[in-house]
């Protein structure tokens, strides 16, 4: 049994890597195509083409491995079950559950390497390719006016404060029409700055003509209005935070994260809910790998006709349904119908199951 182990991962990490090699390129041509007229037009440079799809390869990575290694397996099973060597190891007394083993060990294996490069290299990678992206890619976009807005700024900043921006220029590092409003402890609206303008200075944000209203439970004004003609006021989001969208969790670790939520734990679940789905999430997403191949395995074994064409079409509908199915706790988790956790992990969870019971029916 050994040599047929070694022979099944030997010949799926063939395929795997030749499945995200060409993932890989096929998304960098699809990509360059799309703005190849810009290219050539503005003359962008060839370094830093390859730049940016260097440091957005990690990102390509994620997406496309786990049908990479579904496409994999279905590929090696098909050929396996047309030739009836899994008929001829079934009679030999050998269980599904085994001969599926080093493909399922191998599945666990690359979903731990996807967490490793989503929570330690893409983040870092990630805000560089959009660095490069904006600045060198698509600086000809605003090559009248060379400093570059930012539009519609939403930041969730420390203290309980959300701070919002309807500009952001980040040659000047000026922000403007700014409303800052902060929290308490029982998501209750305490107060809300408003200003015409802001600029980063050595002190920190200075604000022109500031005005700040004190606010109670029932959201009533307690008191006068506060004007300023100019204030510094204490916030410490910098200005890398409101160019780049840094908090955005893509841009962040799993630690990073989790940090970044408890900078304002208390402002209650409507604020953080988005976040506490993505940061369940993130443990949840490299496990795709591994269960899409629970999944597509029995279906593989089944699938008697049509070869690897048939293999190929039934790797689509497969993803096409998990990511689906995802995509749609995702967003119940996000408008609250459900929590955080269970919306992260359902489609897992769910489509794991039902690999489980295929395999234990083939069995």
């Amino acid at each position: 049994m050994k040599i047929i182990d070694r022979y099944m991962a030997k010949s799926f990490f063939a395929s795997f890597s030749w499945c995200m090699i060409l993932f890989i390129v096929m998304a960098i041509v699809i990509d360059i195509f799309s703005f190849i007229d810009e290219i050539i037009k503005f003359k962008i440079p060839l370094t830093s083409i390859a730049a940016f799809y260097f440091y957005y390869s990690p990102t390509i990575f994620l997406q496309v491995a786990p049908m990479a290694a579904l496409l994999s397996a279905i590929y090696l099973l098909s050929n396996l079950n047309k030739n009836s060597e899994i008929t001829a190891m079934k009679s030999s007394g050998i269980s599904l559950w085994r001969i599926l083993t080093p493909l399922l060990a191998l599945g666990f294996l690359i979903s731990c390497f996807v967490f490793l490069v989503s929570d330690k290299i893409n983040p870092i990678c990630a805000k560089t390719a959009n660095y490069i992206r904006r600045e060198e890619l698509e600086s000809h976009k605003a090559k009248e006016n060379k400093a570059r807005v930012v539009k519609n700024i939403a930041i969730y900043g420390v203290g309980n404060r959300i701070i919002f921006a309807r500009n952001y220029d980040t040659e000047a590092k000026t922000l403007a029409d700014i409303i800052i409003h902060k929290h308490d402890n029982n998501e209750n609206l305490t107060s809300k700055i408003t200003a015409q303008s802001g600029s980063w200075t050595s002190d920190g944000w200075k604000f022109n003509k500031v005005i700040i209203y004190t606010i109670d439970n029932s959201g009533r004004i307690l008191k006068e209005p506060e004007f300023f003609e100019e204030k510094i006021i204490p916030i410490k989001e910098r200005p890398s935070d409101f160019a780049s969208n840094e908090w955005r969790a893509d841009y962040m670790s799993y630690n990073e994260l989790k940090n970044y939520i408890n900078n304002f734990q208390n402002a209650g679940s409507r604020l953080i809910r988005g976040l506490l789905v993505d940061l369940h999430y993130k443990v949840a997403f490299p496990f795709i790998s591994l269960v899409i191949i629970l999944i597509g395995a029995p279906l593989a074994i089944v699938n008697t006709r049509g070869g690897v064409l048939m293999g190929i079409g039934m790797s689509i509908t497969i993803g096409l349904l998990y990511y689906a199915s995802i995509a749609i706790f995702l967003a119940f988790g996000k408008a609250g119908l459900l929590p955080p956790i269970v919306a992260a992990w359902l489609g897992n969870v769910g489509f794991a199951a039902w690999g489980i019971y295929l395999i234990n029916k083939r069995n």
